[in-house]
């Protein structure tokens, strides 16, 4: 019996993780009046003052393209102030920075590697915009993506906004898998933006009123995250627009999108231990984070207890024997995928491949967060520059 239990409750779970939520917000959405999400027309001289944060490490593969790029958004002269926060840098960083300093764009040189979380909470400090719109250095807005974002702001309950950054990750050899993820991921995030507020921004492209950015811890591995639950629980509102458009290349290699799985699980297990998470009295918000973020993280716990039970149950039924088969050619596949990577160009063994990458690299990252001391110092994810900013529309 306790088999049994065990079956289906890891079942639900691990169906609830992949879409089991994102169908309840969908029926919630149906159901209920949705709160408007409409943009409020602002005159151009009424927009707020802006500083663009791009935090780099080690980054001058895209940091020409970047700074083009940022020089090119459509935002009102005077209003918008761009700073290159260079976090000890050791290749051509700085050098490319200095190369725009006649076009207004500032660049502060902390000459130590301390990590993203401080250099974030310094240039934070030497800005003088009313909002922080903070981006990775590979992400290339739309021209009108921050307009976009800004112009949410108008309304005094919401906090913070995020958009859509798209991947462009043709080079790798498992992009069905990552794209079915995000394009889920955008889903969740659209329908929790329509009943009131999603649950976390896109650390490469948000805005957030800069009275509501807290100073970070150093060692913080997930600053999106931390800023996000600053907001939540400073009683705001996070939206999602899909219409605020940008681009970055996608995780060229397993190995590199592997250690960026286990570093964000590991962000993860750090911010349960320092309660980065709403109010259980706040019933939508709370119900959203253990939804959207917590039943997902512990996902691997699930499918491996999923597995488990049934093993000892595959002689009960054709049903258990049918899962056990399905389960056992779902993982073969992926193996097969992982000895043998021209395989990965077959659509089913990337997304299976995809999926237990992520899956091995969240268990490995969550134990590595709940037993192991973590360091905020950040080892920058290798990119290829993105193709460059598209027009709207395009």
């Amino acid at each position: 019996m306790i088999w049994l239990i065990l079956f289906f409750c890891s079942a639900f779970f691990s169906l609830y993780s992949v879409a089991g939520y994102l169908m309840i917000l969908r029926i919630l959405v149906a159901v209920r009046i949705q709160k408007s999400i409409a943009k409020m027309a602002v005159a151009g001289d009424t927009l707020p003052t802006v500083t663009l944060i791009i935090p780099a490490y080690n980054e001058s593969a895209v940091l020409d393209e970047k700074l083009r790029n940022s020089l090119e958004i459509d935002y009102p002269a005077g209003c918008l102030e761009i700073l290159v926060a260079s976090d000890g840098s050791t290749d051509q960083t700085n050098e490319i920075a200095r190369r725009f300093t006649d076009r207004g764009i500032r660049l502060l040189d902390f000459p130590i590697n301390r990590g993203k979380s401080s250099t974030l909470n310094d240039a934070v400090a030497k800005s003088t915009g009313e909002i922080l719109c903070l981006c990775d250095a590979n992400v290339m807005f739309q021209c009108d993506a921050l307009k976009i974002l800004v112009s949410h702001l108008n309304d005094p309950t919401i906090g913070a906004v995020t958009g859509d950054v798209r991947l462009q990750n043709e080079i790798s050899d498992f992009n069905a898998g990552e794209s079915l993820y995000y394009r889920i991921e955008r889903q969740i995030q659209i329908l929790e933006s329509a009943l009131g507020s999603t649950i976390c921004v896109d650390g490469g492209m948000y805005v957030v009123r800069r009275d509501l950015f807290l100073p970070l811890p150093a060692d913080t591995l997930l600053d999106d995250f931390k800023t996000s639950m600053n907001v939540i629980n400073a009683s705001q509102r996070l939206l999602y627009d899909q219409t605020a458009i940008a681009t970055e290349s996608g995780t060229p290699s397993a190995e590199e999108e592997f250690r960026r799985r286990v570093r964000l699980a590991a962000g993860a297990a750090q911010s349960v231990l320092r309660r980065d998470f709403p109010s259980p009295t706040r019933v939508f918000p709370f119900f959203s984070w253990v939804s959207h973020k917590f039943v997902r993280w512990v996902s691997p716990c699930w499918l491996v207890l999923l597995l488990v039970s049934n093993l000892f149950l595959w002689n009960e039924d054709w049903m258990f024997r049918v899962v056990l088969f399905g389960q056992l050619a779902f993982y073969a596949s992926s193996v097969v995928a992982w000895l043998i990577p021209a395989t990965r160009t077959v659509r089913p063994l990337r997304v299976s491949f995809y999926f237990v990458l992520s899956q091995v690299a969240m268990l490995r990252g969550v134990i590595q967060g709940l037993f192991l001391k973590q360091s905020g110092v950040w080892r920058r994810t290798a990119r290829a520059p993105s193709c460059g900013s598209k027009a709207p529309g395009d």
